[in-house]
């Protein structure tokens, strides 16, 4: 396993690890009154894993730790985008979009988290949200590029295309807290390709290449 490909393996599954702890810090350190965490923090007795001199402190900790993984998955993706696809290829842009973005969600929470105290956290949580929408732009173009070229079936490029936008809307279901619900599935899919590659045009190509079009 190349070095990349243990990066997405290891800060996804780093990312995953912290989101649980992450998102139920989140109450002790700013829940409004009456405010619960989602259901499942009542399935299992979660330890503590990291603990601050205050909630607040904890919670940023945890921060931390999720923006650091965060730009791990970013830089090793955007450096197996590299060796796997095409100079110039619409593949390739479409992935170092991707990884552009959630490395723009890795620094918005550092400086939200970690750097709070100098800069208005404020900034890094318009940081995060722009990163996602680029995640969820970058999604559409690999959809589109992998339709026109590998051939990728119409079915397959368009459940590519939506992914980012449905992967983020399923993680703020399920985890309910911002950054890492957002972020929840991103990781997942990386740790994934650290194991099979990315889907390129020589991974997803059912038929001859479409014809550019004119």
């Amino acid at each position: 396993m190349t070095w990349e490909r243990a990066g997405l393996v290891v800060g996804g599954l780093v990312c995953l690890v912290v989101t649980p702890w992450f998102a139920l810090a989140f109450f002790p350190a700013y829940g409004a009154s009456g405010e619960v965490p989602p259901p499942w923090a009542e399935w299992i007795d979660w330890p503590t894993l990291i603990s601050g001199s205050t909630a607040v402190d904890t919670y940023n900790r945890y921060g931390v730790i999720f923006g650091v993984s965060l730009v791990v998955v970013a830089l090793s993706l955007a450096v197996l985008a590299r060796r796997s696809t095409d100079s110039g290829s619409g593949v390739r842009r479409s992935w170092n979009v991707i990884a552009a973005g959630l490395g723009a969600v890795a620094v918005g929470s550092l400086v939200e988290y970690g750097f709070g105290s100098v800069v208005d956290a404020s900034y890094g949580f318009l940081i995060e949200n722009l990163g996602f929408v680029v995640v969820i732009v970058g999604t559409v173009l690999l959809g589109v590029s992998l339709r026109r070229e590998a051939g990728a079936s119409r079915p397959v490029s368009a459940a590519i295309a939506a992914s980012g936008l449905v992967g983020i809307i399923i993680g703020i279901l399920l985890v309910g807290h911002l950054p890492s619900g957002a972020a929840f599935v991103p990781p997942i899919a990386c740790v994934v390709f650290g194991f099979t590659g990315l889907p390129t045009p020589n991974t997803t190509r059912t038929s001859e290449p479409l014809p550019p079009r004119p």
